[in-house]
């Protein structure tokens, strides 16, 4: 139980984080780093040898693919939060709007 409410944390506070940078920065930045981490996650797989995939049940690249693409959506959904909120909610009170939403 102690692990979900730490891991749910720290996912609020990449979410928070993301739509703090996002509203300062360019409209275009946020997305970009989403996708960034979308196709370093399919590099992750598309790199790895085939013999090297077979010798085992979960190899510990799947953790690392699964990583980067969690990660990727928590920067798309902070980085799109925080450009609906800056039009509506002024700069200071995006990060708290996105914890409350996040459930923390």
């Amino acid at each position: 139980m102690v692990i979900h409410f730490i891991f749910s944390f720290v996912a609020a506070c990449i979410l928070a984080l993301v739509a703090y940078l996002q509203s300062e920065a360019s409209w275009w930045k946020g997305p970009l780093a989403s996708i960034a981490l979308s196709a370093s996650g399919v590099g992750i797989i598309a790199l790895i040898p085939e013999g090297a995939l077979k010798n085992s049940i979960l190899p510990p690249v799947v953790f690392l693919f699964g990583a980067a693409w969690y990660c990727a959506g928590l920067v798309g959904v902070g980085a799109l939060a925080a450009l609906i909120l800056r039009r509506f909610v002024p700069k200071g009170r995006i990060v708290k709007l996105v914890l409350a939403a996040a459930g923390v």
